[in-house]
């Protein structure tokens, strides 16, 4: 008897391990089942009348319910059904979390001041952080409520700001010194894995409208141009407008789906972005993790008429680069930089750091900023670099800086920056891989040799 019943419990906890969803539900069902009895109301009896006969003679396991009334008499209970009562019900009470953005709602530039008091952009830079506030301002101004709750969600506006003040300082001043005599001398901005894309709005306010022709942001998460946003993209009705309604940005403001692990889409910025201007790009990278700060380092170093690249690295690379190849190449002069030098274990999860404790990260952070600093190309003395520290993060080390400048720019030509030319009459004379067998349009996943 013994072993029927122990062999039927084994059975149930491998059932409940199969299957854990029905444990769950049995779970959720009994603890109805008792809430729906714990709330119960029960038949109201007088101390001094006798019980009914139909009710249960068995003795009741409680204390008797202690009489309010006479303990505090001069207490007046309000009733629930009060109209005068407008105290929301608790579920909807203001959150502490709210009153920040009700103090942005009701005065944007004083919250934005208020907010950046302390912070190192107030520091370092106070009149930035002045004509930022101002800018927010402007913003609250013209944007729909929905629109501009989205902007300030969660404090994203102030932290992006914060961490972002020391490269919009250096591309103003970048811009500030372009000699434009007519359109074909505008800069174009890029912005990689823009995000939301507070550092290009801020931009597209700030910098003089008759030097830049177009701000560009590029990341994954954008739906593609002619289609609708699904509910896995972006909202991108703060750059394209919605319901008839549209910001009118002092600088345009484009985006552009862009995955940049992959080489086949990195081709096609080539072929449809950096070659068909001739003005000087600016590339802004802030906040690249892991191996796309490779990519950025790549694309300047391929893009000839890219003029400044600024570059913040955010996380380094995943440690399973380690099992895969020994080291990175980068550059054309084939700058290694060792895996096991740069790569880590640790990584965020859910705004939660799971790994090893990050102050052991220091130091092969500063290694993986020297190695992406030493892989762009020198050009004979025509490209200068410079890896600086910028504290804008006080409890964290990611406060590096990578600054590229290219003295002399020229026309992006598509076979230099892809390896490839584009249409190609197939795929085997283009010697890559090709979807569809043809070979036409920008398909090719690996530079040729």
């Amino acid at each position: 008897m013994r072993s029927r019943v122990c062999k039927a419990r084994a059975e149930a906890r491998f059932s409940n391990y199969l299957f854990p969803a029905r444990l769950t539900l049995r779970r959720r069902l009994s603890r109805r089942v008792m809430g729906n009895a714990a709330r119960k109301p029960k038949p109201s009896t007088s101390v001094d009348a006798p019980a009914p006969a139909s009710a249960p003679t068995r003795t009741p396991t409680r204390p008797p319910a202690r009489d309010v009334s006479a303990a505090a008499p001069s207490t007046p209970r309000v009733s629930v059904d009060d109209d005068d009562d407008d105290t929301p019900p608790a579920p909807w009470r203001e959150k502490k979390q709210d009153v920040a953005e009700l103090e942005a709602i009701a005065d944007a530039e004083a919250w934005l001041h208020r907010e950046l008091s302390g912070m190192a952009i107030s520091r370092d830079y106070p009149e930035l952080a002045s004509r930022c506030a101002a800018v927010a301002a402007k913003w609250k101004r013209g944007m729909p409520k929905s629109v501009w709750l989205r902007v300030i969600k969660g404090g994203r506006l102030v932290k992006e700001l914060n961490e972002s003040a020391p490269v919009i300082a250096r591309t103003m001043k970048y811009v500030d010194a372009l000699r434009v005599s007519g359109r074909e001398d505008k800069a174009v901005i890029v912005d990689l894995c823009s995000g939301f894309g507070y550092l290009a709005m801020f931009l597209s306010e700030l910098l003089p409208e008759d030097k830049v022709d177009e701000i560009v942001l590029v990341d994954k998460m954008w739906a593609a141009f002619g289609t609708t946003p699904m509910s896995h993209h972006m909202n991108w009705a703060h750059v394209r407008g919605e319901d008839g309604w549209k910001y009118e940005w002092p600088i345009k403001l484009s985006t552009r789906k862009v995955d940049l692990k992959d080489y086949a889409q990195i081709n096609q910025m080539a072929v449809h972005l950096f070659s068909r201007w001739n003005g000087p790009f600016i590339v802004l990278g802030i906040h690249l993790c892991g191996t796309l700060s490779i990519k950025a380092v790549e694309m300047f170093n391929r893009c000839s008429n890219v003029k400044h690249l600024i570059l913040k690295p955010c996380c380094l690379p995943d440690f399973s680069w380690t099992y895969k190849i020994e080291h990175f190449e980068v550059g054309s002069h084939k700058h290694k930089i060792p895996t096991k030098d740069v790569c880590s274990k640790g990584k965020w999860k859910r705004n939660k750091w799971v790994g090893p404790p990050r102050h052991h990260l220091k130091l092969k952070f500063e290694a993986w900023n020297d190695h992406l600093c030493r892989s762009i190309d020198d050009e004979d003395g025509n490209i200068t670099k410079k890896l600086q520290e910028i504290r804008v993060q006080e409890r964290h080390f990611q406060n590096l800086f990578i600054f590229s400048d290219r003295e002399r720019t020229r026309k992006c030509i598509v076979r230099e920056a892809t390896g490839c030319t584009f249409p190609t009459p197939s795929g085997t004379e283009a010697g890559r891989w090709a979807p569809t067998g043809s070979g036409f349009g920008t398909h090719v996943r690996r530079v040729a040799a």
